[in-house]
């Protein structure tokens, strides 16, 4: 469903709000191996939602602590909401390694998932009712976007290094008094210094904190376009495996810092224009690993139908600023070009949202040896082209005179 383009300018109504959605009993954890049964959290993970109305126009953007949130998963949350239509609602995660399975592939062994449905459940009704809260607070607001480059020594492409993109966007959302109400935090990088059993966020846990403690309101950090592999810049030699607590804790800090002097003197806005263009399409599921999963039931017989995974984007303007979600692991140069064909300022890509389709490479970059573990954890080479192909109609159609 597209929305008509608007030049109209409104004014601006927001509210953001979180949920803690921290298992109380041991849980197999996403990310690095299978058989990680946690035993505690180091800190609390989230739901985190911000939602925005400029006139008749809204929009919601729920972001969670996990690996991801495939596309099956998040209809579950969306037919549980009631104060937004479905394809205004994105969800997206941050992408932390230290959180419950969702997907099933991080179980006990390869014949058994590791999703444990009866938390699956709580959270689904935890995060639809923390939407339908957050809607039900909306109140007028000003906007405040800002970006930069983030120094170096916070990440990394372990594949290849000159492929990077270092820039941090933020969107500052106060009320009427200047009292914040939400800070969006977008940025590129994994969430995998810490590969212990211990539940925890990761560097987003001080990045969020950070921008709270300073200005108030409810922190979303939005990962990028993390794929192959843009990873943390720390040296792991230096500590015992899984102890590198205050590098997590400096890189999340040192975002803060980068977020908060990105909007430094940035102008207000109280009116702008919302306008949202959404779209499903489907690919091959070329993986036949993945569908042997599928066959077996430890993937969720929901993501294929004949042989086809459909998966979702959106693009959604505010403003000045551009939002595109990203329904897996995008490698950064498809990223980068994606950034250079977007007509807006900032740029925000929204990475694992929408869907959690793991890695999406060019179908040049697919076949080559250094993305060997990359390809095998994509649904294969034609998702890449794809994606690139319907985000350039989506930003046709966002601008028509482009």
């Amino acid at each position: 469903m597209d929305c008509q383009l608007s030049t109209h300018r409104y004014p601006i109504r927001a509210a953001a709000g979180k949920i803690e959605i921290t298992p109380s009993k041991p849980v197999y954890l996403a990310g690095y191996a299978p058989n990680r049964l946690s035993v505690g959290a180091h800190d609390p993970i989230w739901g985190r939602c911000l939602a925005i109305q400029c006139g008749s126009e809204t929009i919601a953007l729920l972001i969670v602590d996990l690996l991801g949130v495939p596309r099956h998963l998040g209809q579950r949350i969306k037919r549980a909401t009631h104060s937004i239509q479905s394809s205004h609602l994105l969800i997206g995660a941050t992408h932390t390694h230290s959180a419950p399975d969702p997907y099933g592939l991080w179980g006990p062994d390869l014949c058994t998932s590791g999703v444990d449905e009866r938390w699956i459940e709580e959270m689904i009704h935890k995060l639809s009712r923390l939407v339908d809260d957050t809607f039900a607070r909306l109140q007028p607001a000003k906007l405040q976007f800002g970006y930069l480059e983030a120094e170096p020594g916070i990440s990394r492409n372990d594949r290849v290094p000159a492929i990077l993109d270092r820039e941090l966007a933020v969107m500052n959302v106060s009320d009427e008094d200047g009292a914040a109400i939400s800070t969006l935090v977008n940025y590129a990088c994994h969430p995998e210094v810490l590969n212990n059993r211990m539940i925890t966020a990761d560097f987003p846990h001080w990045l969020r904190a950070e921008v709270e403690n300073r200005l108030g309101g409810v922190c979303l950090f939005a990962n990028g376009a993390l794929g192959g592999m843009v990873t943390a810049d720390f040296n792991s030699e230096l500590f015992p495996p899984g102890e590198a607590w205050s590098e997590a804790q400096r890189i999340g800090r040192r975002l803060a810092e980068h977020a908060l002097k990105a909007i430094q003197g940035q102008p207000i806005q109280s009116e702008a224009s919302l306008t949202l263009h959404h779209t499903r399409f489907p690919v091959p599921l070329m993986n036949e690993r993945f569908a042997d999963l599928i066959r077996s039931q430890i993937l969720d017989s929901h993501l294929t139908k004949n042989g086809r995974v459909t998966t979702e984007m959106t693009y959604w303007t505010l403003g000045s600023a551009g939002f595109l979600t990203l329904p897996g692991e995008v490698l950064p140069n498809i990223g980068l070009f994606l950034k250079r064909k977007m007509p807006t300022s900032p740029k925000f890509l929204l990475g694992l949202t929408g869907d959690a389709l793991g890695y999406i490479l060019t179908q040049e970059d697919y076949y080559l040896e250094v993305y060997r573990y990359e390809a095998s954890m994509s649904i294969g080479p034609i998702i890449g082209p794809a994606l690139t192909d319907h985000a350039l109609k989506l930003f046709t159609k966002g601008h028509p005179s482009i």
